[in-house]
């Protein structure tokens, strides 16, 4: 098993045999305070909640095969990243379709703040959403859409940002 990704609040790892992925999380201390005392989802399992909100809503995740509180190893996707992909391929349709994907998670109260290009991969011209760890589902009290959407730029094209917008009749 090879090392693939260590940052500070995560370490992935590949396992070249099972073609899996092992991503083990490094929460700060407030954040394991806040799942230990039920605030919020520890990441592995909200990595694997998230993942069964989003088939609902027929947006494609990685495969999981096994999860924990701090720990989530996915099957290998053999695709390229979303923005690999749009440098390759100019593909308007793909990125239509993201647009339709951002729109879908923030009218069901999913919110994310990393929703870049680089966190969805691309296979047989379908989206997959990656790191769903740091997705929520809000249930209470509705998240700011504005906000998630001004923490889209730079991340994603000025024109994705509008046309998202106008999905959600947002000025």
């Amino acid at each position: 098993m090879k090392i693939i990704s260590e940052q500070k609040r995560s370490i992935v790892y590949f396992d070249e045999n099972n073609e899996t992925f092992i991503k083990n999380f490094k929460p700060k201390f407030i954040n394991r305070l806040k799942y230990f005392f039920r605030l919020r989802k520890y990441p592995g399992n909200n990595f694997y909640f998230i993942s069964l909100e989003l088939q609902k809503l027929n947006i494609s995740t990685v495969q999981i095969l096994n999860y924990s509180h701090y720990s989530v190893t996915t099957k290998k996707l053999n695709g390229i990243p979303l923005d690999k992909y749009l440098q390759q391929h100019k593909d308007k349709d793909i990125l239509y379709n993201f647009i339709i994907i951002v729109s879908t998670l923030f009218k069901n109260n999913i919110y994310c703040g990393d929703l870049s290009y680089d966190n969805f991969f691309v296979i047989n011209n379908s989206i997959y959403a990656l790191d769903l760890e740091d997705y929520r589902k809000v249930r209470f009290f509705k998240r700011n859409t504005n906000e998630a959407i001004r923490r889209m730029k730079g991340k994603v094209d000025d024109w994705v940002i509008e046309e998202i917008k106008k999905n959600l009749n947002i000025n």
